[in-house]
């Protein structure tokens, strides 16, 4: 009887002990997925509440399986760009500039070195966005309707979107240009070092200075329903690039110059079904490396002295066999002369050259060359002669004009023993 007591008081004693050392609804020591719930005064269980963890906030793409990226504002869009990043740009009105302006405000430099393809660069005026190394972009607007969605800068030195080193970009749906007109040095789209662009129903209007400049670029620029019009100096600009540029179902129209596509780099140039202005049929009409088909064009410039100027290369450059013409008062107002050949006065070796002048109104220009840019001054004399004044360092160098073929001008600028040619 006595044993029997001892075992029933160690039973019970372990039973308080082991109820002591528990803590009640701490949930510590339970393995995952046991039951947890208390007893109200009946002795039913319940189930704790919970609380369900917050959704992440998928902004900025709207749906999980939707490849796009939706922004509708700019500090969103720009934070979306990225390699392969599809981004439609809701319809609205934007002001890239402005929000350019808030981050380098906020940030400086540390917003650049956060930031792997894209960069905050300080322009004349203001400040561009510069996309770098992010292949397979696509920049897209939020309505068929491209006038729907506007891309706008204000700075006129910046260019709207500038792309460094990348392949297979696209640009679609969507107007972009400057909100202040007139006199610019940035231009709508600017790329350096791309490969493979493709500008798709869009609107690109000046100032800019160019509506697509290309700069070393290679492959294919394709450009399809797509209006560039009111550029300062033209549609388009090539620098240094290979490869094709393709346009179909586009306008050319109402800028002030014929832009510049440069003939002996490797490049080729076809129109289909487009629409040409007066002074981008000056530039495209007659040249050499272009191929249209089913196109409109304006009414080419012409003096009443010289007819129609005829924009194009001899096939062969005898510069022997032209003649040589007197300067009418305005025949360099306003134009824009294309360099293609320099010849040593000495040796008569002739080699390419890649200089632009251009001739403002006002007896103001410049000359444009690979590396430099000197602002001249211009003047036509008495005798039907002209020469150029380099403002930086006063010089002085004599202009001349030829016929060539037909009725074909040709500029020549003699200087340090050269003859530099433009058309």
């Amino acid at each position: 009887m006595k044993k029997r007591n001892l075992i029933l008081c160690a039973l019970l004693a372990t039973a308080v002990l082991s109820a002591c050392g528990e803590e009640p609804d701490s949930g510590r020591g339970r393995r995952p997925g046991t039951e947890t719930g208390t007893t109200d005064g009946s002795g039913t269980k319940t189930e704790p509440e919970t609380t369900e963890a917050p959704e992440e906030d998928p902004t900025p793409t709207a749906e999980a399986n939707d490849p796009w990226v939706h922004v509708d504002n700019m500090e969103d869009f720009v934070e979306a760009i990225a390699p392969g990043a599809r981004i439609r740009l809701e319809a609205g009105s934007y002001s890239l500039s402005d929000y350019l302006e808030d981050a380098w405000n906020a940030e400086g430099e540390d917003w650049n070195r956060r930031h792997d393809h894209v960069q905050i660069r300080d322009v004349y005026d203001g400040l561009e966005l510069v996309i770098t190394d992010a292949d397979g972009l696509i920049i897209e607007g939020g309505d068929q309707d491209c006038s729907k969605t506007e891309l706008l800068t204000d700075p006129r030195y910046a260019s709207v979107l500038n792309y460094e080193d990348c392949e297979q970009i696209v640009v679609s749906n969507i107007t972009m240009g400057h909100t202040n007109r007139g006199s610019c040095v940035g231009d709508v789209i600017h790329c350096y070092a791309c490969k493979d662009v493709s500008v798709v129903n869009a609107d690109l209007f000046g100032c800019g200075v160019y509506g697509i400049n290309m700069e070393y670029c290679e492959g294919l620029l394709k450009c399809n329903d797509t209006v560039i019009h009111d550029c300062e100096y033209g549609p388009l600009y090539n620098d240094g690039s290979t490869g094709e540029w393709k346009f179909t179902d586009c306008k050319l129209i109402n800028s002030e110059e014929g832009g510049y596509f440069s003939e002996s780099r490797g490049l080729n140039l076809t129109f289909v079904n487009c629409e040409f202005g007066d002074r981008e049929t000056d530039n495209f009409m007659y040249r050499s490396d272009t191929t249209t088909e089913n196109c409109t064009w304006g009414d080419p410039y012409s003096d009443p002295d010289y007819g129609v100027m005829e924009y194009g290369l001899p096939e062969e450059f005898h510069a022997e066999d032209m003649s040589e013409a007197s300067f009418d008062e305005d025949i360099l107002d306003g134009t824009t002369w294309y360099g293609f050949a320099v010849m040593d006065e000495d040796t008569g070796a002739t080699t390419e050259l890649d200089n632009t002048l251009y001739f403002d109104e006002n007896g103001t220009g410049y000359l444009d060359e690979l590396y430099t840019f000197d602002l001249i001054e211009w003047e036509v004399n008495s005798s039907g002669g002209a020469k150029i004044i380099i403002e930086d360092s006063g010089e002085e160098y004599p202009l001349y004009l030829y016929y060539g073929d037909g009725d074909s001008l040709y500029l020549k600028l003699v200087r340090d023993g050269q003859e530099e040619w433009f058309y």
